[in-house]
């Protein structure tokens, strides 16, 4: 696994192409490994060997290296693709673990991080704040993200009968549960007592069930509730800190940061004057090398 984690990727090609007709009717490939993000349509991912992926926006694709394909989808409605080419000592490593059977299963919490990830990115670079280094650590998070999915999958596969019985119903009560008391001093074991399980299956079943721990999933649903605010209120971002359930506006902000890459100040004052600019006119191309 050492490869996957500790080799980058190299970036080759990040750009949104308007599909042609011509990558219907013929087969072609790739000469390194894609990613593809659907922004507009639909279309079915056609292989060699007979497997097909239908997609839609907001869904994400691999293709790797030299693998015949076709992109059937209808020309009258068109097809708008973000794709990112790229070199990665761990993609042969990689690959034995994810494909697009694992990707179609991608559960809530992974696919929306993954999504703001890569809006993320293509948002940057528009920008000119991102350099090329920059984008390729980014696109390792995002692949490391599809390959604990993946793991996760595969573990699931092997938990026991009980567990599995367990965790549809049980796993959406926790989830209302939460999202009506994220701002309460909620913890695992106040949570694991509630529904008469124990700590450490609760543990388990919040990676499975949503990608991330227990932990990572309350910050997370505190975090949303706080950009709402924000973006929303005039209220101090102590008070927001408060009302989301943040134990001190320091702690608050040091976390919002880490995660968002600015300060909540700073957030706000962002998202105010974006509002207030003209509208951007779309671009086709985003750059390539």
């Amino acid at each position: 696994m050492g490869n996957v984690w500790y080799s980058q990727p190299r970036i080759l090609f990040f750009r949104v192409r308007d599909f042609e007709n011509t990558w219907t009717e013929h087969p072609h490939s790739a000469i390194h490994n894609e990613l593809l993000y659907v922004l507009e349509g639909k279309f079915m991912l056609e292989f060699h060997d007979g497997s097909r992926f239908p997609a839609g926006a907001g869904d994400f694709l691999m293709v790797r290296s030299r693998e015949m394909h076709r992109d059937v989808f209808d020309p009258s409605r068109g097809l708008r693709v973000l794709i990112v080419q790229f070199l990665w000592d761990g993609a042969d490593e990689f690959f034995e673990l994810v494909n697009n059977h694992t990707l179609r299963e991608l559960d809530f919490t992974t696919r929306s991080e993954i999504t703001r990830r890569i809006n993320f990115m293509y948002d940057k670079w528009d920008s000119g704040e991102f350099d090329l280094f920059s984008m390729n650590v980014q696109l390792h998070g995002l692949l490391t993200l599809f390959y604990l999915s993946a793991e996760r999958s595969r573990l699931r596969s092997a938990e026991t009968p009980e567990l599995k019985f367990a965790r549809p119903d049980m796993m959406r009560q926790v989830k209302f549960y939460l999202t009506q008391n994220y701002a309460s001093p909620v913890t695992l074991a106040q949570l694991a007592s509630r529904f008469e399980i124990s700590s450490a299956n609760l543990s388990r079943l919040f990676r499975h069930e949503f990608g991330v721990g227990f932990s990572r999933y309350l910050t997370t649903l505190r975090l949303e509730s706080a950009v709402a605010l924000l973006n929303s209120t005039n209220l101090p971002v102590s008070e927001v800190a408060l009302r989301c359930g943040f134990s001190t506006s320091g702690y608050f902000i040091r976390i919002f940061r880490r995660h968002f890459g600015v300060t909540p100040k700073d957030y706000r004052r962002r998202e105010r004057r974006d509002e207030e600019r003209p509208g951007r006119p779309p671009e086709d191309d985003r750059f390539d090398f």
